[in-house]
């Protein structure tokens, strides 16, 4: 299994968009076959958060689940990593920021 690790700065106004767009990217996902939305660890105060996505393939799931995350401008200048395996496990990895003109 392969991962996708978003990490983000937020505001207390971005959390409920960022629990809709974590419904529908949950929804995108299961219709896609992609991977799944595993866990977020988003503070209701702000700050930093990192939201973990997995699947077979984590250039698939980047390209399936990066149209929708340009949707939301504090997501713009995101951290996403590619993690071509296990988490914590030394897997290669490739990371990229979320750029509203890509």
């Amino acid at each position: 299994m392969q991962h996708l690790v978003l990490y983000f700065k937020h505001e207390i106004g971005d959390i409920i968009p960022w629990s809709h767009a974590v419904e529908r990217l949950r929804q995108l996902l299961a219709e896609t076959g992609a991977g799944e939305y595993l866990e977020d660890d988003m503070a209701i105060d702000g700050g930093d958060t990192e939201a973990v996505f997995c699947g077979p393939d984590a250039d698939v799931l980047y390209e399936t689940i990066s149209p929708l995350l340009k949707e939301l401008p504090f997501l713009w200048g995101a951290r996403i990593t590619r993690v071509y395996g296990s988490l914590n496990a030394g897997s290669p990895e490739e990371s990229c920021e979320i750029r509203f003109e890509d």
